[in-house]
């Protein structure tokens, strides 16, 4: 019985770790809709669904090898998940490749600033702690019991209580008019995000009839082999966006050490959290598609939004900057929050 538990099916292990890659990728990217058409873009598959993926997966290696497990811990974490925006798509440096996204000026010199402010405080404090690491987080610890068993429970989203139900409201009021905005043709907004609904909702449906919760080819954990591939894959990458993607972008060699000196910082400040004991959290008593069906609604209220733009209502446009402009707060209310008073000062 025990090997029976512990070795996991190659199949299964496989069809769970794609799955996993789709719900890693479109979380955040189809969401703010910065890849249209996705489906049929060849950047899509060599690039952005591997970077979103092999991130996702070595930081929760990092979680668990370290014990760091806590919320304060995991927003770090999501933290330096954002940071990839200054080495790989160079935004936080440099904005949006032409002038395409909202930008709100930055820190330092006049004309050429080393970081954008939008773009430090909404994405690297917000958007992708939140989207790509503790929403798909969120969702796996919903889904699946060994997931449960290793993190914090989703309660803060995805639970009954009157918060969490405020807080998908939230996530949908600032999420729903981005996604609408940045992909506004309803036909492309459908071939975009119609494909990763398909992927995701039957793609579940799939893998929990073939008994993929409580199983081993579930399991966080990827192993030494696993984990010595997620860092070269990662490696490789970084080494080979960096001079080519956007190169005109890279900022003076002073830019990039400042960058690099936010790792050890942020470093610290994880270290400084209290870690989580073993055994980890008991599993949430309920797995159940509240994830699936929330992502469901934030599709079709970002479709609501864009036919009511194709119909002269253009919804999306005046709500688009209110959310953009409230990732900022949100961003800095997080890490001063969850970073330096429960990760540093409370440290709880």
């Amino acid at each position: 019985m025990g090997p029976a538990k512990t070795r996991a099916p190659g199949p299964r292990r496989a069809a769970f770790l794609v799955w996993l890659a789709f719900l890693c990728f479109g979380l955040p990217e189809v969401t703010a809709g910065t890849s249209p058409l996705w489906l049929t873009s060849a950047g899509a598959w060599i690039l952005t669904i591997p970077l979103y993926f092999l991130h996702f997966l070595l930081l929760v290696q990092v979680a668990l090898i370290t014990r760091r497990r806590s919320w304060p811990a995991l927003y770090l974490l999501g933290v330096v998940f954002g940071l990839y925006e200054t080495w790989i798509t160079k935004v936080v440096w440099a904005g949006y490749p032409g002038g395409d996204g909202m930008s709100l000026g930055g820190i330092g010199p006049a004309g050429a600033p080393w970081f954008g402010l939008h773009e430090s405080l909404g994405l690297v404090l917000f958007y992708h702690p939140v989207l790509s690491f503790l929403l798909p987080l969120a969702v796996l610890t919903r889904l699946l019991p060994d997931w449960g068993r290793a993190f914090p429970a989703p309660d803060w989203v995805f639970g009954t209580g009157r918060r969490a139900v405020a807080r998908r409201l939230g996530l949908l009021a600032v999420l729903a008019p981005v996604t609408a905005a940045n992909d506004p043709v309803p036909p492309v907004y459908l071939a975009t995000w119609l494909p990763l609904v398909a992927l995701l909702w039957p793609g579940w449906l799939a893998l929990a009839r073939s008994g993929i919760a409580g199983s081993a080819a579930s399991r966080p954990r990827v192993g030494r082999a696993g984990l010595a591939a997620l860092v070269l894959g990662l490696g490789v990458v970084y080494a080979l966006t960096f001079g080519t993607l956007r190169p005109e972008a890279i900022p003076p060699m002073a830019v990039r050490l400042g960058t690099a000196a936010l790792y050890p910082v942020l470093a610290l400040m994880l270290w400084r959290t209290r870690p989580t004991p073993d055994p980890a959290p008991a599993p949430i008593a309920r797995p159940g598609a509240l994830p699936l069906r929330w992502f469901l609604g934030l599709f079709l209220a970002g479709l609501g939004l864009d036919l009511a733009a194709a119909g002269g209502i253009d919804l999306s446009g005046m709500l688009a900057p209110f959310a953009f402009l409230a990732m900022m707060p949100l961003g800095a209310g997080l890490f001063v929050w969850l970073g330096l008073w429960r990760g540093l000062i409370r440290r709880g």
